[in-house]
Order: C-alpha cells, then sequence, then structure tokens
C-alpha cells in the first residue's frame, strides 16, 4: 500500500498536467480562432470555429477574385467540412456546403437543416438569396439582399455580383426602384458596382431615367462605360438628361465625359479652363505631346466645318496644336491638320454611314530643344455650310 500510493499520486499529478495542457491548448486556440486560424489550429487541431473561419477566409478571397461564389465555396470546402465534423452547429460551414452543392435537391436539404439552427447567420441567408435568385423570385431576392446588407453592410463584394444576375434580367428596374432609395449604406456601393458591369449598363440606364443616384461619380462612370461598350446613343440620350446640357461645343466644361470635355491633366501635358472659363489653356513641355482634350457631339448634317478660335501669332505653335476629326469608337480620323491650315474652318464635306456620333479632338506637342507651348484656344465651333 505504501508503494501504491505514490504510485497513483504520480499518475493523478502526471494526468492533471496533460489535461491542464490539452485545457491551455484549448483556450489558447479559442482565443487565436478568429485572429489567426492557422495558428489555433496548431494550437488546438480539434479547434472547428478555426476550421470555420479558414473556410470563410477561403471563401471570400475567392469570391473575390473569380467574382463567383460559387467557386468560392467550392475552394473552401474541404475547410468547411472538417469545420462541420469538429463543430456541427457551425452556420458559416453549413452556407458554405450549401453554396458548394451542385445538386438543388441536396443543396436545399442542407440549407434547410442549416436554417433550422440559425436564421441570423447573413451567409445562410446569402445562400437563400442564390435559392431566390435561382428560382427567378426576384422581388423575394431584392428583399433579402436588403435585409442581409442593412446588417452586415461589408458582405457586399461576395453579395453584389449574385445582385448583378438578378438586376440584369428585362424588367427589373422597377423593383430595385422600390428599394435602392438612399436609406441604407449598400445602396449608393452597388450603384458604383453596378455602373461598372456590362451586364448591367442598360438596365442602369433606365434606372436612371426613373430615379437619381445622387452621385456624380457613378453617374460620369455610367456614361463613360456605355461609350465604351459601344451604346453611345443611349449615353448620349442619359447624358442630355443629367446634364440639361445642349451640343455648345465650344463650352469648356468637363463635368461629364465624354460628352463634356475630356482634358489632360499629366506632368508636361495639361489642358485646363481660363480663370474666366471662356478659353481653354494648354500647356505642354519640351518633349511631350499628345491629345490635350477631346469629346463626342451628335454628328452634324453634312456638309460642315470645324472652326478653331485663337489669337496665337506664334508660327511654331500653329504648327504644333492638330485639330482631330473622328466617327465615335472608330480609329480612322476624318481631319487631322494643324493650325496652320484652318483659313474659315476645316470643310468636311461627308461622313461615313452610320457615324452619328464624331470624336472632336485637340492635340498638341512641344519639339525637344524648343519652347513650351503655352497658348489659349477662345472656342470650337461646327459651322453648317
Amino acid at each position: 500500500m505504501k508503494v501504491a500510493r505514490p504510485v497513483r499520486l504520480g499518475t493523478s499529478i502526471a494526468l492533471g498536467l496533460v489535461l491542464a495542457a490539452a485545457l491551455g491548448a484549448q483556450s489558447a486556440g479559442i482565443a487565436l480562432t478568429k485572429k489567426a486560424p492557422d495558428t489555433a489550429i496548431a494550437a488546438f487541431p480539434l479547434n472547428g470555429l478555426a476550421y470555420e473561419n479558414i473556410a470563410s477566409a477561403v471563401f471570400l478571397a475567392t469570391t473575390e477574385a473569380t467574382g463567383s461564389p460559387e467557386e468560392g465555396a467550392k475552394a473552401a470546402r474541404p475547410w468547411a467540412l472538417e469545420a462541420y465534423r469538429l463543430e456541427p452547429l457551425v452556420p458559416k460551414a453549413h452556407a458554405i456546403l450549401a453554396l458548394a452543392e451542385d445538386d438543388p435537391e441536396k443543396r436545399k436539404q442542407i440549407l434547410d437543416a442549416a436554417l433550422a439552427l440559425n436564421r441570423r447567420e447573413p451567409r445562410l441567408q446569402a445562400v437563400v438569396l442564390q435559392q431566390q435568385v435561382a428560382g427567378a423570385d426576384y422581388p423575394a431576392a431584392i428583399a433579402s439582399l436588403d435585409r442581409i446588407l442593412r446588417v452586415k453592410p461589408s458582405q457586399y463584394n461576395e453579395l453584389f455580383p449574385v445582385l448583378i444576375n438578378v438586376f440584369a434580367q428585362e424588367g427589373a428596374t422597377d423593383e430595385f426602384a422600390k428599394i435602392l432609395d438612399g436609406s441604407s449604406e449598400w445602396h449608393g456601393r452597388f450603384f458604383r458596382f453596378a455602373a461598372s458591369q456590362p451586364s448591367a449598363l442598360r438596365n442602369m440606364a433606365e434606372l436612371r431615367r426613373k430615379m437619381s443616384f445622387d452621385d456624380e461619380i457613378t453617374d460620369r462612370a455610367l456614361l463613360r462605360n456605355l461609350v465604351r461598350e459601344g451604346d453611345v446613343a443611349t449615353a448620349y440620350s442619359l447624358y442630355r438628361r443629367i446634364a440639361g446640357a445642349a451640343d455648345a461645343v465650344g463650352a469648356w466644361s468637363s463635368d461629364y465625359p465624354p460628352f463634356d470635355w475630356s482634358l489632360t491633366d499629366d506632368a508636361g501635358l495639361r489642358a485646363q479652363p481660363s480663370l474666366s472659363g471662356k478659353g481653354l489653356e494648354i500647356s505642354v513641355k519640351p518633349g511631350k505631346g499628345g491629345v490635350v482634350a477631346r469629346r463626342l457631339i451628335r454628328a452634324p448634317a453634312t456638309p460642315f466645318a470645324i472652326a478653331v478660335d485663337h489669337t496665337i501669332e506664334r508660327q511654331q505653335a500653329l504648327q504644333d496644336i492638330d485639330i482631330t476629326v473622328r466617327c465615335a469608337g472608330q480609329s480612322d480620323e476624318i481631319l487631322n491638320a494643324n493650325l496652320v491650315r484652318q483659313n474659315d474652318g476645316y470643310r468636311i464635306d461627308s461622313l461615313p454611314d452610320e457615324c452619328n456620333f464624331i470624336e472632336i479632338g485637340l492635340e498638341a506637342r512641344a519639339w525637344s530643344g524648343r519652347s513650351a507651348v503655352n497658348e489659349e484656344i477662345e472656342a470650337i465651333r461646327v459651322v453648317r455650310r
């Protein structure tokens, strides 16, 4: 008995030390779960919450890189499975597993089980949103996204690509106009995102006709990207509505390019309105050159002339400033001439078929070893012939 008592005592101490170490590792794992899930797993490999956080991080990174929540979920699926094995009640892992499932029925089963455990997890709600989109239930999808982003606006990166699929559908703008009233932070973010997506541009233009975005940055991006996608007529119609402007070619406004002026502001190559606003100051340092100003206008009836009003006297400057004209979206120039050759304007007798808009440009250069160009253009006018 005297021998057994020390043995039992030693065993108890050893077990206590092992248990304390295990509990300490678990505590360290829990503490590190959110901030450093990899370290948490190393400290306590049975930490399901750490696996869930890794799955979430992989999901977010892949979704952002590919623009596809499904691809994000498939990349994160191994981590989510391990999280579910260790911690069956983890809601983010449920959401990722549901989103990674290709079979609609299996996805619904996973989602129903997950929602029975937790209806407040934003990522689960995002999968619900996916189901609504797949089922073409657009009003419910928009309402779901509104609920999610009002609670957790930071999820817009992963949810906006899903919403774009809804927004791009024909007739969807009426539903969006009911909700996107600026009452939530995500509304403005969505407008900016949608204005950069080719599939959404036509509906963005339609929505802009119905309501104001109260955001000049979104308006500019929408006009610019419509033109870039070749839908110049829609962009021009929207420009007239936004700016309320006529084709006053001589006005140097640069509020809404490309139908207002796009002015270059680079080191050594710059164009800016004069202090009076009635002229355009051009500044080019030696060794620099390029387009300093351009804009689109509706093509005038032919024949017509382009006249450049100025008081430039220096012959070299007249040779180094060119006026160009081309059809919108085309590289071939209809006109390219310096100011020496102007006389009473540059006559254009005809335009190619389907040339409904023309781009007028100013190019300037200052040759190395010569003086800088610092001149002012008063106006550029379209003269009917």
